[in-house]
């Protein structure tokens, strides 16, 4: 579990240890400490020392017997659950110092609207959807961009065939000053769409190196819409505003 994730769940779960029911005990006392112990192992591992904190926590009294007091026992379990919620603090602490060294890449780097819409995705470490999602959104905002070009027939142009029209030498969205940069990019493009695109889209990879490749996409999609935005920030202002339907 990331640590921005487990120290939200963890100040949740603070928050709920403060309403009558959690105070009351029971079920939802155990539920609450069951909860509790299951972000902290997830977060920091089963064998640290604050899911063993956690454990030694007592929500009873030691001793007791059957002329006690009953205010004697909310006292001990209100007891308990203060101690916990120092548990909690101190994971917090513990997991705020590794945000910062966690954060598995850097945003600056990509795309921003991609970069939002994949971010949750790559903040859960699931990488076959990132390559997947990155594809379907590259190829969308091209073809939103180049104002949803048409086969022959008046179907919307999808992969290889929408890259080659958007990309050509011909189209107001080609991409290079010169003959062989154009032919370079519209390379790239129609690369990206059958290399990439035609495989994450229509199935999620299983393999081992599934976060160096899914970055890579994540990166080369990017680039794609960089330099479209570099080359063209007139006309995608344009077709984002509605003050243009869209160039082809």
């Amino acid at each position: 579990m990331r640590a921005e994730k487990a120290i939200e769940a963890l100040e949740g779960l603070k928050d709920e240890a403060r309403t009558p029911a959690v105070m009351n005990g029971g079920e939802h006392l155990t539920a609450w400490d069951g909860k509790v112990r299951g972000v902290l192992s997830a977060a920091l591992g089963a064998d640290d020392h604050l899911v063993a904190r956690l454990d030694g926590v007592s929500y009873s009294l030691g001793v007791w017997s059957t002329s006690t007091p009953d205010h004697y026992f909310d006292q001990a379990r209100h007891s308990g659950i203060r101690n916990a919620c120092g548990v909690i603090d101190a994971a917090i602490y513990q997991l705020r110092l590794r945000v910062d060294d966690e954060e598995p890449v850097d945003l600056r780097s990509f795309d921003p609207e991609l970069w939002e819409h994949v971010k949750r995705l790559v903040e859960d470490q699931d990488w076959g959807k990132v390559a997947s999602q990155t594809a379907i959104f590259v190829e969308d905002r091209v073809r939103t961009w180049a104002g949803d070009p048409k086969t022959g027939k008046g179907d919307s142009l999808v992969g290889k065939d929408l890259m080659g029209r958007v990309f050509a030498d011909d189209s107001d969205w080609r991409l290079g000053a010169r003959a062989g940069e154009r032919e370079g990019w519209r390379a790239l493009a129609t690369g990206f769409a059958q290399a990439l695109s035609n495989v994450d889209r229509h199935k999620i990879q299983r393999r081992e190196d599934a976060q160096r490749y899914a970055i890579g996409v994540l990166g080369l999609g990017s680039l794609l819409l960089t330099q479209l935005r570099h080359e063209h920030g007139e006309l995608v202002e344009d077709v984002q505003t509605g003050a243009d339907g869209g160039a082809s």
